[in-house]
């Protein structure tokens, strides 16, 4: 299996990461969600991406590909040295309860659903966002607090 982070595949194929995102929904794209905000390959998925979208697989960085011990000779590497060996779950890794609906309980629901969690969220008031989402703009960009 080859890992690939969702924005080095979004810069190399020139879309924004959420398109890469919804097109591993919807199956445009053959891949399942990885540790982080990574995807996981097959060669052979790998391979058909490169072709479709006129990209080499040697455009991608050497760090960024991260393999499982049975595709070692199946994915080509600049620099063999650079990469990690690393074992990745075909399954959902667990559970974990988030306490906590402000902007950090949600950033962190967020990422923890992107490394494969099933994730809950708890929340005391009706309505998520925390301080933030009392707020009409925040200093110094003067943005929209949410």
């Amino acid at each position: 299996m080859i890992m690939i982070h969702i924005g080095t595949l979004a810069r190399e194929i020139g879309v924004h990461r959420n398109t890469i995102r919804n097109w591993v929904k919807t199956g445009k794209i053959n891949a399942r969600p990885g540790p982080g905000k990574g995807l996981i390959f097959t060669p052979e998925d790998f391979q058909a991406l490169c072709r479709e979208f006129q990209v080499h697989p040697e455009q991608f960085q050497a760090r960024e590909l991260t393999r499982q011990p049975d595709a070692a000779a199946l994915t080509p590497l600049a620099h063999p040295q650079a990469t990690r060996e690393e074992y990745v779950s075909e399954k959902v890794i667990g559970s974990v309860m988030v306490v906590g609906g402000g902007i950090a309980g949600i950033q962190a629901s967020l990422d923890l659903a992107d490394q494969g969690y099933y994730v809950y969220l708890v929340e005391k008031s009706a309505g998520i966002g925390g301080k933030m989402s009392q707020l009409d703009k925040t200093y110094p960009t003067n943005d929209c607090a949410m």
